[in-house]
């Protein structure tokens, strides 16, 4: 009888456990509490399946990415890096483009899509984890890479695969892909690039595709390459407090932040990160949470979302994620 109770006590417990989860990530806009971090309510998975080719290993199987490996440890990382085989990671093509989308996107009306680039001589592996979660939430992410990936022109790729797979009726993307809803968004010096596509890529997104649109910016710790004044969409930027690489104070406040004029744009620098944390593993990047809620909020409007980055009482300012956060008199206008 007594092992009977125990177990229908971890049972109640596992089940309150389960739905306080539930409840965060389902919460309504108006029972999101002052000071919940957006890490509580947006860091987990997505309700959809997430569907890929991509294939990833232990980074250390490679010398290139042993050294990797032993830096992203060397900086704080919890946990190993994984890695495709793309060169100097194996022996595939330094160049290509990586998808991810949700399983079920059949059963789905047009998803939005996210174009990402990783860091200069990251392996698109290492952001296996965030492809996952943002395709979990309905998108398609589409990785291209280089081993530089430093410029504009691998946005400009991995916009070209995208459209080529919306257009292939043997694609499982066939007709699924929302192009008036994308997302350009990287890490480090693929951080720039995204900055770059933003302000190069509105002007002709026409000429590229009549459905194409860009419609907000996610750059992560960001290189030094693109200019706040030439960017025309809602950005936001996310910074490191322990960012050696690319620190707050640097060009992302500078001249990228304080130079975005003509858009909304926020920057938030989250406490214990340093520059390798976006590719750490599942819940161990503070502001990936924070992303998710972005991108929900810039491509579906979604009301939780938006009490974190609109109207007075928007909930980021008071994020202790965050060392500081700012948003600037566009963005401040929004309601």
């Amino acid at each position: 009888m007594r092992s009977l109770t125990r177990r229908a006590c971890a049972l109640s417990v596992v089940v309150l456990v389960a739905a306080l989860v539930s409840g965060l990530s389902n919460a309504r806009a108006e029972d999101i509490a002052p000071g919940t971090t957006a890490q509580s309510v947006f860091d987990q998975p997505g309700p959809h399946p997430v569907a890929t080719p991509v294939v990833t290993n232990p980074c250390q199987e490679s010398v290139a990415g042993m050294i990797a490996h032993l830096t992203v440890h060397l900086f704080g990382n919890r946990d190993d890096a994984r890695c495709t085989q793309a060169f100097p990671y194996g022996l595939q093509s330094p160049v290509g483009v990586n998808t991810y989308y949700p399983a079920d996107i059949a059963e789905l009306d047009k998803v939005p899509l996210i174009l990402f680039e990783g860091g200069i001589t990251a392996n698109p592996g290492m952001y296996d984890t965030l492809a996952r979660q943002w395709a979990s939430h309905g998108f398609v992410v589409v990785i291209a890479y280089d081993f530089v990936n430093s410029l504009a022109y691998l946005p400009a790729a991995g916009l070209a695969a995208a459209i080529v797979q919306h257009r292939d009726p043997g694609s499982p993307l066939f007709g699924k892909v929302d192009l008036s809803r994308t997302v350009l968004g990287g890490h480090s010096a693929g951080g720039g690039a995204s900055l770059q596509a933003a302000a190069l890529f509105p002007p002709i997104a026409e000429v590229i595709d009549p459905e194409f649109a860009v419609i907000g910016v996610l750059a992560i710790e960001p290189g030094p390459v693109g200019v706040g004044a030439l960017i025309g969409v809602p950005t936001l930027f996310l910074t490191g407090y322990n960012d050696f690489v690319v620190p707050d104070f640097a060009w992302v406040r500078w001249w990228q932040y304080n130079l975005t004029f003509h858009a909304p744009a926020w920057i938030a620098n989250a406490r214990g990160v340093t520059h390798f944390s976006p590719v750490d593993g599942p819940g161990a990047y503070r502001s990936s949470g924070t992303a998710v809620a972005w991108l929900k909020y810039v491509a579906f409007g979604d009301e939780t979302a938006r009490r974190f980055f609109v109207g007075p009482d928007w909930l980021l300012r008071s994020d202790p994620t965050y060392y500081s956060v700012e948003r600037n008199p566009q963005a401040d206008a929004l309601r």
